[in-house]
This record gives C-alpha cells, sequence and structure tokens, in this order.
C-alpha cells in the first residue's frame, strides 16, 4: 500500500517533472558552468561577465562556485554537449546511482527478506533530501554510493580501497571529513590513510593552480555559517537563539559567544562519538554500526549543512533499520522513524511555510530546527546501537 503512491511520486518528482521542466539544477548551474569556465582557462570561484556559476555574492562571501575543484574539473568533457541533454544525461545518471546505492546497502548488510528489502528502497525513494539532490543532479549521490564501500571496507575489517573511496567523495565534498577523526580515533590506519592520499592526490590532479584560493578564500568563507533558515548546522540553531533575526537574514547571527558555544557541542560530540567507539569491534554488525555512529556524527561537527547534504544519512537510517529489525528493536526502529520524518516532510513542511510566510515567528524559530533535531536522534540511535551490541550479539550478515 505504501509502495504504490510511493513509487508514483518518485516517478514523478524524481524523474519525468525534472526532465520535462526546464529547471536551473545544481549540475547544469554549478557542476557543468564551473567546468566550462575551467575548460576556457577562466576561474569558477569568480563571476564572470554575465554568469556566476551557482552563487551570487552574498552571506557566503563567495562570488562563484563553492565546491573543490575537483568536482568542476571532472565534469569538462560534457561541456561540449548541450546543456539540456547532458542536464538530461545527469539525471539518468544520478538515478542510476540511488539504484546502485540501494542495491549495493542490502547486498553489503545481507538483507535477505523481501519485505526489509523493499523497506530500505521506500525509506531511500520517499525521503525529502533523495528528490532534493535527485532533481539537482548532485554529486552528493556519487559520495552516497562511496559510503557503502566504505561501510563494506570497514565492516571488512580496516581495507584500504574503502579509504579510497572515501577520498574520492572528499575529494568532490568536504562534507564527510570528520570521518578521517574518528576513523583514526578507530584505529583504522588503512582506510584514514587510503582516504587522505586518494584526497590530497586528486586535489593535485585537477586544477592545482585554483587550490590556494579555494583553500585560502572559499573555505573560511563557507566554514563561517550563517543563522538563515537553510543552514541545519548546530552553528545555526546556536545563532538562531541567541540572534533570532538571523534566520531572516538580518545579519549571519554569527559571533564570538555563538563560535564558542558552537566548538564547545562540536567537541563534545566529537568525544562522546570517540569514546563509544573505543576498541575496534571484531564482528561485522559491529563495525557496521561505528560506520553509523561516524556517519550520523558528521552533520554535528560541521557549520554549514545544507538539507540536501542530509541524503548521506541514508547510510545510517538503513543500518540501524537493519539492526532494529535484527533485534527486534522498538526504539532504534522508532528512532530511524522519527529522524526520517523529522528530516524529511517535516522540514520540507519548514521550508515551504517559511517561503510563503505562513506561520508566525516563534513558531518558525522552533521549527527550523527539526531536521537537526532527527539528525541529532539518528545520532543517539547510533550510539545506544553500539553500546547494546554487547548485549545482543548476532551472528554475522
Amino acid at each position: 500500500m505504501a509502495g504504490v503512491p510511493i513509487a508514483i511520486a518518485y516517478a514523478w518528482y524524481g524523474v519525468v517533472w525534472p526532465l520535462t521542466w526546464n529547471q536551473a539544477s545544481d549540475f547544469r548551474q554549478v557542476y557543468l558552468e564551473g567546468a566550462r569556465l575551467i575548460a576556457t582557462g577562466g576561474d569558477p570561484y569568480q563571476c564572470s561577465t554575465g554568469h556566476c556559476s551557482g552563487h551570487t555574492q552574498g552571506w557566503l562571501g563567495a562570488a562563484g562556485a563553492v565546491y573543490p575543484p575537483f568536482a568542476l574539473w571532472i565534469v569538462q568533457p560534457l561541456t561540449a554537449l548541450d546543456p539540456a541533454f547532458a542536464d538530461g544525461l545527469a539525471l539518468i545518471v544520478a538515478n542510476l546511482l540511488l539504484a546502485l546505492f540501494i542495491l549495493l546497502v542490502i547486498r553489503t548488510l545481507g538483507v535477505r527478506d523481501w519485505q526489509e528489502r523493499l523497506l530500505i528502497a521506500l525509506l531511500c525513494m520517499g525521503f525529502a533530501p533523495t528528490l532534493t539532490e535527485i532533481q539537482n543532479r548532485n554529486f552528493q549521490l556519487v559520495v552516497l554510493v562511496m559510503g557503502v564501500v566504505l561501510l563494506a571496507a570497514w565492516r571488512s575489517g580496516d581495507r584500504w580501497w574503502g579509504g579510497a573511496a572515501l577520498g574520492v567523495g572528499l575529494a568532490i565534498k568536504l562534507f564527510q571529513a570528520p570521518i578521517l577523526l574518528l576513523g583514526a580515533w578507530a584505529r583504522r590506519w588503512w582506510i584514514v590513510s587510503a582516504a587522505a592520499a586518494t584526497w590530497v592526490g586528486l586535489w593535485l590532479i585537477a586544477v592545482p593552480s585554483l587550490l590556494p584560493e579555494y583553500l585560502l578564500q572559499v573555505v573560511p568563507s563557507v566554514s563561517q555559517g550563517s543563522g538563515e533558515e537553510m543552514n541545519v548546522s548546530p552553528l545555526a540553531a546556536v545563532a538562531r537563539l541567541i540572534h533570532p533575526e538571523s534566520l531572516y537574514l538580518e545579519g549571519r547571527g554569527v559571533d564570538a559567544l555563538v563560535l564558542v558555544l558552537t566548538a564547545g557541542l562540536g567537541l563534545a560530540v566529537l568525544v562522546i562519538t570517540g569514546w563509544r567507539l573505543g576498541r575496534p569491534r571484531p564482528d561485522a554488525d559491529g563495525r557496521g554500526l561505528e560506520v553509523a555512529a561516524s556517519l550520523a556524527a558528521t552533520p554535528l561537527l560541521l557549520t554549514l549543512v545544507w538539507a540536501g547534504q542530509l541524503v548521506l544519512l541514508l547510510l545510517p537510517m538503513v543500518v540501524l533499520l537493519d539492526r532494529g529489525i535484527r533485534i527486534h528493536s522498538r526504539g532504534l526502529l522508532g528512532s530511524v522513524a522519527a529522524s526520517w520524518l523529522l528530516i524529511g516532510p517535516l522540514y520540507l513542511g519548514f521550508t515551504n511555510a517559511f517561503a510563503d510566510g505562513f506561520g508566525f515567528p516563534a513558531l518558525f524559530q522552533v521549527w527550523s530546527d527539526s531536521a537537526l533535531a532527527g539528525v541529532v536522534i539518528l545520532w543517539l540511535a547510533s550510539l545506544f546501537a553500539l553500546r547494546e551490541r554487547k548485549h545482543n550479539q548476532l551472528p554475522d550478515a
């Protein structure tokens, strides 16, 4: 009963509508145009005459793209194609990447029950950030697939190829950088070393002349964050709490007090997660929970998080869902459901209401943190699962 409307909605919003509506996707506006600028010797991090690669001059402080050079450089072969055709091709690839993620995560976790397989597919397809990233043809989906490879490698022990996959993801986006710290804490040395080597190597290959500008100008500017409604990081929540006007872009809302409080929260998340990881676990299921905890903690360690980036939390959601079903844990299943609802439909409802002005300031101040609440619930559930692993040993999948 749930599968029919979800499948129909996904077919429309994930395939038909993006193909027929000539929208300004991330792929066309940022990746493709940034690649075109690189191919012609331009600078994607500065506005050119009549064009600005994805971002206008605003609170970001960056005039152009905010992605690493590698993510733009690798798209150069597609600049020779018609932009509309390339956009359609990217949409097909985005859908294939989601299908690949679902198949790989089911295989990695050893899920054999057809109902659980269907549940995982529906959870992924119906997740609001999934549709956002599909419509935008965002490279976040590549990073999502690389996360499954990391999961398989981590479950197998400490395999370098998982680190290489993580390094590819970091070369595309820096979102999962905290995993290097947590991986080192968990003593996954091959994974951490291979990730760092792959990451640095790809960045040095792809337009190294742009790296100084990206590292010294773009990253520091973006990492300052803001209290605006689209930022779902802890820094944004603290900024909106202390400076409510920042929700409406009346200033960034980021001052010394906000930075100190956010740093304290981030340090607490890092220490608690590292402490819960503890000594490396000898079993595959336990190691899978380590990955889930590390990924769930990541958004809580950053100062700028867009809701679409939370599509990467599908991996810990699926891991915890599978674990909850295996040990018949209502707590784990309820936590995954609550997280999915808060990050997905509830936060989507906020963005629509906020855009239409349907509500009042006090409601918006609370509602704007619904996605962050979902992230916190998922993180706490992953820590709980790691602790309970000692008391509910099951044979490895």
